[in-house]
């Protein structure tokens, strides 16, 4: 191969420039070419002179290279291969022609530009100062390995080109098909095509949507978007479904992208069994967060309690808004609206299977102290909605302001730490109780670490609570109206002492832990009503709390004590267990809190846990223990593994005469198994195995590769609840890659 350099060589860079019917190389800069040829004859040097340029250089290297100074012709043969920054073009001949401003390439042409994109043709003409031409069997493989080919191309500019007989595909080719071992799974072909740089998108005229080769759908006019383009606006992904409450269902999303920080999404649904619904998304960006809301809409025939129909319609529909904006590091404000029209909706329509939804508006600080980052301030207002039969709208409260401040100093001497917490809350019912509650505790911690490892936290505490209630129900039927309080002091130590061995093959810590509380006995009142702590649970996760309570108005009192025993072990680096098992003591027999089935008792139940992962299986278990007989009151159960092809998970959870929650037992699992690399199947479910019936169940499988997705889900929910009936409903969600 010999070599020949070309300092801003407008020539070549032409050459370059055809190359590119795609290209963006073309360029009509002239510029003095130093053209050099090495043979075996001595060195001949031929200088043509023209205005010079600054343009990137040109490098050109082939197996001959030949100047015809009379026709001002340049003609690179065998193995030509162009380079200009980071554009590479390869031929097997060059021709550029000065006088008719012409650059010509033949045979197996390939460009690679800095994109990533790779444009291949059998012949290319370029002309009209490089600007235009035309191209035989044009072929690009875009950054994304798709593919775009047409019998011929003309380019129009740098940024248009314009094809016949044109299809395109980002599916591998199907080397099975009988009789066409080219055609991939599926194309689209057309008539004429154009692809423009700067709209970023392919439109195409007279199209077939193609299956194997086959036509299987015609569109006079067709578009979708270049590989790594912006957002662009246009159709999204069809949805199928059937079900036997709502019959068949049709979704085609429509996609606008208002600008670069915003979109929106309108999907009109067909609904076999009643009248269409209309979805919507809104979504916009900001400097310093971001919002999306969604929802639905539709006017079907009203429906009574029991689901049948009746005359008129009902507005129905669902309201989900979520947004979020930090203005500085330390500020956050936001929203997340959840509301629907009525309590089955979104379960007969299949939106989600709430039967609370929650929202609130909220604001949050932190560091607002100076030089102390130990702090946390937060208002919010909340609100609920109750799906349920049972459920009295105007009983539900709302609550505002909800406010918290937290307050932890510096540490001090001997490490202690002092801390305020304070809470503030004006709950109101439309019917029912209202309440105003005004809290405050004012701390103090002290560590202590002992020379022989053992590890002991003083922690002592004031609680302050005001409250200021209306009709709040009392034991003897009457209703208290006015203000009330308590004042409830506080001291606990906490003492553990670990134990730890590294050994050759792994970590173990044995740590066993006792926390010593006190305080005062009848620290709640019946006057002070209970809205935030209705459901205390007595488990591992608040075994050695000096406080069980999740919420303000209910307190633990008098004198107590938690003892337990913790355990960690690693083993050969992939492999946890974490262990822990305990019970609490209490002197004074009191009821509020359900430490067992019987609250005379002073032991409660043991309370335990066991969590061990390794590798790909994961196992978490808790229980709970009668104290007396040691039958389980509590097994929940959670495990996992995912080992190629099999993935499996099983939830499990069995309370036998809980105190709070009564008796239940269910168990829900699901499974996939990938049967290829392309074909998987899966199945899931749940049951109700104290009343021995099934929830749910689904089985499914799923189709993917590089170009197509398709996945097909049947199965059955037996849930009954007012115009929500048992149904078997089948799910078809198909993706093509680049058109949705």
């Amino acid at each position: 191969m010999k070599p020949a350099a070309f300092s801003h060589a407008s020539a070549l860079r032409s050459s370059l420039a055809l190359s590119a019917v795609l290209l963006s190389m073309a360029s009509t800069a002239r510029a003095d070419i130093e053209f050099v040829q090495e043979n075996v004859l001595p060195r001949t040097k031929i200088d043509i002179k023209q205005p010079v340029s600054n343009d990137e250089p040109v490098m050109l290297s082939a197996d001959t290279i030949d100047y015809e100074q009379n026709n001002e012709v340049v003609v690179a043969t065998g193995n030509v291969e162009v380079n200009q920054k980071d554009t590479i073009l390869l031929a097997d001949q060059v021709i550029y022609d000065r006088k008719l401003g012409t650059v010509t390439a033949h045979g197996n042409i390939s460009v690679l530009e800095p994109s990533g994109n790779v444009y291949f043709a059998d012949d290319i003409e370029l002309k009209n100062e490089l600007q235009a031409g035309v191209v035989k069997q044009f072929k690009t493989r875009l950054i994304d390995d798709s593919l775009l080919t047409s019998a011929s191309a003309t380019r129009r500019d740098e940024n248009v080109t314009e094809m016949v007989k044109a299809t395109y595909s980002p599916c591998k080719l199907n080397c099975q098909k009988p009789g066409d071992a080219s055609a991939p799974i599926w194309q689209i072909s057309a008539e004429n095509a154009t692809m423009n740089k700067t709209k970023e998108k392919v439109t195409y005229d007279n199209a077939f949507f193609e299956l194997f080769g086959l036509p299987v759908l015609y569109t006079p006019y067709f578009s979708h978007q270049l590989p790594g383009a912006a957002n662009k606006s246009g159709l999204l992904k069809p949805e199928y479904e059937h079900t036997s409450n709502l019959g068949t269902v049709f979704k085609l999303p429509a996609y606008y992208s208002i600008a670069p920080d915003k979109d929106v999404t309108i999907t009109p649904v067909y609904v076999g069994n009643e009248k269409p619904v209309l979805e919507g998304e809104y979504r916009q960006m900001f400097n310093t967060g971001n919002m999306k809301f969604n929802g639905s809409i539709t006017n079907p025939q009203a429906r009574d309690d029991a689901g049948a129909l009746t005359k008129g319609n009902d507005l129905r529909g669902h309201l989900d808004a979520k947004g979020e904006f930090r203005p500085t590091d330390a500020t956050k404000w936001g929203f997340d609206v959840h509301r629907t029209s009525d309590d089955t909706y979104l379960r007969r329509y299949r939106y989600n299977d709430s039967t609370l939804l929650n929202s609130r508006a909220y604001a949050e600080k932190t560091d607002f102290i100076k030089n102390n980052s130990r702090n946390f301030a937060s208002v919010q207002a909340v609100s609920f909605q109750g799906l349920t039969a049972a459920d009295k709208g105007k009983r539900i409260p709302f609550a505002f302001p909800l406010a918290d401040f937290n307050y932890q100093s510096d540490a001090g001497k001997y490490d202690s730490r002092f801390s305020v917490d304070s809470n503030a809350m004006i709950l109101h019912r439309q019917n029912g109780a209202d309440s105003r509650r005004l809290s405050s505790t004012v701390g103090w911690k002290l560590p202590y670490i002992t020379e022989g490892g053992q590890m002991i936290e003083f922690n002592t505490q004031v609680r302050s609570d005001i409250y200021r209630v209306d009709q709040v129900s009392l034991s003897n039927g009457n209703t208290f109206d006015g203000t009330t309080g308590r004042v409830v002091p506080q001291a606990d130590v906490l003492w553990r002492y670990p134990f730890i061995n590294n050994g050759k093959y792994g970590n173990l810590m044995i740590e066993p832990v006792v926390n010593l509380a006190v305080s005062p006995s009848g620290g709640n009142p019946e006057k002070i009503p209970n809205e935030d702590s209705l459901v205390p649970e007595f488990t591992d996760s608040n075994l050695f709390s000096p406080n069980r309570f999740a919420g303000y108005d209910r307190v633990e009192s008098g004198p107590r004590a938690s003892y337990g025993l913790r355990g960690q072990a690693q083993i050969m680096q992939d492999k946890y267990i974490d262990m822990l098992v305990g019970q609490n003591y209490h002197i004074n027999n009191d009821p509020t809190f359900p430490f067992s089935n019987n609250p005379d008792d002073h032991f409660s139940d043991y309370v335990g846990k066991i969590g061990i992962t390794s590798g790909p299986v994961m196992l978490a278990y808790r229980t709970r223990l009668d104290k007396e007989t040691l039958a389980t009151k509590r097994n929940e159960l959670n495990a996992g593994v995912a080992y190629k092809p099999v993935a499996v998970s099983v939830s499990y959870l069995s309370l036998n005469k809980d105190p709070v929650l009564a008796s239940k037992k269910e168990v829900s699992g699901a499974a996939t198994l990938d049967i290829t690399d392309e074909w998987s199947l899966l199945g899931y479910g749940s049951k109700d195995l104290q009343l021995d019936q099934t929830n749910s169940a689904y089985g499914g499988a799923t189709f993917k590769n590089e170009c197509i997705s398709i996945s097909t889900v049947v199965g059955k929910e037996f849930t009954r609840d007012r115009d929500i009936k048992p149904s078997t409903n089948v799910l078809v969600k198909l993706s093509l890659k680049n058109l949705n």
